[in-house]
C-alpha cells in the first residue's frame, strides 16, 4: 500500500515541481519578445575608441542633459541601481577621487535602471554615496540601446565624448588610476 502511494506522489509531484522551477527561474510563462531589448543588429557600437551614442535625458532635478552638454571634460556614464552594494562602494571611491581632482574636472552621470526606484531614492543615494554635482537620471532606454547587461557598468568618455574605457568591475585602485591619468592628460 505504501509503495503505490509513493509512486503516485512522485509521478504527480515531480513534474509539478519541475514546472514550478521552470516557471520561477524562467520568469513565468510570459512573452519576453515585447521587452525593450534592442536586437543585436540595432545596438549601437560602444567599443573603446568610438563616440558614445547620442542621448537626451531629464535628470531628477528636471534639467535636460545630452552627450553634447557633457562634452568639454572627462565624463563617467554609470549604469546602476540604488541597492547595488559594489556600485555604492565604487561611487564613494570615485566621489573621493573627484574631490581630490576638483569638481570641475569630471562629469558623472548615473543612470538608474530599476524602474521601481523613485526620484527621492536617487537623491538619497547621492547624499550617501556620491557628490552633490553628480547628475542622476532614470534609464530612458539608453541601457537597452547600448546593450547594458550588468550593474556597475561604467563608460569613461574623453572630453570629446569618445569612449576611453568600459568597465563592469567595482571602482578599484586600478580604475581610479585610469580616471586620474585621463584627467591629467585632458588638461
Amino acid at each position: 500500500m505504501k509503495k503505490p502511494f509513493l509512486v503516485a506522489i512522485l509521478c504527480c509531484a515531480l513534474p509539478l515541481a519541475v514546472i514550478g522551477l521552470i516557471y520561477f527561474y524562467g520568469g513565468g510563462f510570459t512573452d519576453h519578445s515585447s521587452m525593450q531589448q534592442q536586437p543585436e543588429s540595432r545596438r549601437v557600437d560602444t567599443s573603446v575608441g568610438n563616440a558614445f551614442p547620442d542621448f537626451s535625458v531629464i535628470d531628477v532635478e528636471g534639467a535636460s542633459l545630452s552627450n553634447k552638454s557633457l562634452k568639454g571634460k572627462l565624463t563617467i556614464v554609470w549604469f546602476t541601481t540604488t541597492w547595488c552594494t559594489p556600485c555604492q562602494i565604487g561611487a564613494k571611491k570615485v566621489a573621493q577621487l573627484q574631490n581630490e581632482l576638483g569638481d570641475n574636472r569630471l562629469n558623472v552621470l548615473v543612470y538608474f535602471v530599476d524602474p521601481k526606484e523613485s526620484a527621492d531614492d536617487l537623491r538619497n543615494w547621492r547624499n550617501q554615496f556620491a557628490n552633490p554635482n553628480w547628475r542622476l537620471a532614470f534609464n530612458n532606454g539608453l541601457a537597452e540601446k547600448i546593450g547594458i547587461k550588468f550593474l556597475d557598468s561604467k563608460y569613461l568618455l574623453d572630453k570629446d565624448g569618445v569612449i576611453k574605457d568600459f568597465n563592469t568591475s567595482i571602482a578599484d585602485d586600478q580604475y581610479l588610476a585610469l580616471i586620474r591619468s585621463a584627467v591629467n592628460t585632458s588638461k
